[in-house]
């Protein structure tokens, strides 16, 4: 198996790149903690309504200091860019005060939870030229950039099909923000983002899509299925609360296909599948990866197979941060690696399929 590495790299200026970080949660801890893996990145806030939980991130991330109001953190001139780690239902309407205080934003995704909102967004990030992100880390990760360079080369050829799962086991509790309607609540928002923006990612805006999806006790999906058709692909993804899923990401070309190996929005380990291969059940998200089966079929010496490591510290949310730091020091108002039309896609996406009646078990 081949093993490799990352490290982001060090982007330049002497002056620390300030970050102010807008959450004080899960998901903003795990992004503080990987800024110590960037050089020249510092955290020059953090803001938080409660000055206890802001006075507790400091101690445990060596945030500078804090503000209880965006509007305090907006103010500060040792702010260099914004991440947003709030629940979905704010991310548009503060990443919108953001721009419109001239800060960069990385927004943790999804982007908004309206194709609308986040069009909004790109419109003031494109006419005030500050930079807005969704943060979408999976695209920046070491393993899926090596998976773009082995597409760019021909490895397993013209792509015809894209299958991925991204489901974990969830009990419904009430007030719990993944099942509530007015949090943004739903498998699509919360999971379904990764595989639709992934595909999009390698294979563009889809020329047509369809799914179905199927409700909680609360109203919001507990599982989505989606059809993507591109030109001469397609793509077969789902997404739910309600069972712990393959969560792999396969890719079918006419001459192999690279799986992303579980889970793949954390992508460490990819498997190349030459020669022919790519007709076999076990390599795509929806055949038997578990049970004795799938176990033993994936232990095979099979030739053709080739499979890559790839380490890094962390979370691997560092690599996103660097994308920002330098977009952000180049004078670009958005990410060529995630921009902000794609959001927008795989949201209308979600919207669309969310918009027809839930179906029946």
């Amino acid at each position: 198996m081949q093993q490799e590495t990352a490290h982001p790299q060090d982007i330049g200026p002497a002056r620390p790149f300030g970050w102010g970080i807008v959450g004080t949660g899960v998901i903003a801890r795990q992004f503080a903690a990987d800024l110590r893996h960037v050089p020249g990145a510092r955290i020059g806030a953090v803001c938080s309504r409660s000055e206890k939980a802001a006075q507790d991130f400091m101690a445990a991330t060596g945030a500078a200091g804090f503000h209880s109001t965006l509007a305090a953190l907006l103010a500060d001139r040792d702010i260099d860019a914004v991440y947003l780690a709030t629940p979905n239902m704010l991310h548009a309407s503060q990443a919108l005060e953001t721009l419109r205080a001239g800060k960069p934003v990385l927004v943790e995704k999804p982007l908004a939870t309206s194709s609308g909102d986040a069009a909004r967004i790109a419109d003031l990030a494109g006419t005030s030229r500050c930079f807005a992100m969704e943060a979408l880390w999976t695209r920046f990760l070491p393993a899926v950039r090596a998976v773009r360079d082995m597409l760019a080369a021909g490895a397993i050829g013209e792509i015809t099909r894209i299958e991925a799962e991204l489901s974990y086991r969830k009990q419904e509790t009430q007030g719990d923000r993944f099942f509530d309607p007015a949090q943004g609540g739903g498998s699509a928002l919360d999971l379904g983002v990764y595989p639709l923006s992934l595909a999009v990612h390698l294979l563009g805006i889809p020329e047509k899509f369809s799914g179905r999806w199927w409700a909680t006790g609360s109203g919001v999906d507990r599982r989505c299925r989606f059809e993507l058709s591109f030109a001469g692909a397609t793509a077969e993804l789902s997404c739910g609360f309600d069972h712990d899923g393959s969560n792999i990401f396969a890719i079918f070309g006419d001459r192999g296909a690279i799986r992303i190996e579980a889970p793949f929005l954390k992508a460490q380990r990819i498997t190349l599948f030459e020669r022919g291969m790519s007709g076999l059940p076990f390599i795509g998200a929806r055949g038997p990866t578990s049970g004795l089966a799938g176990k033993l079929l994936s232990r095979l010496p099979l030739p053709g197979r080739k499979a890559s490591h790839f380490r890094f510290p962390g979370n691997g949310l560092q690599f996103e941060a660097v994308a920002v730091m330098e977009a952000v020091r180049a004078g670009a108002a958005q990410s060529s690696v995630m921009p902000l039309r794609e959001s927008i896609a795989v949201l209308e996406v979600i919207e669309t399929v969310l918009g027809q009646p839930a179906e029946r078990d």
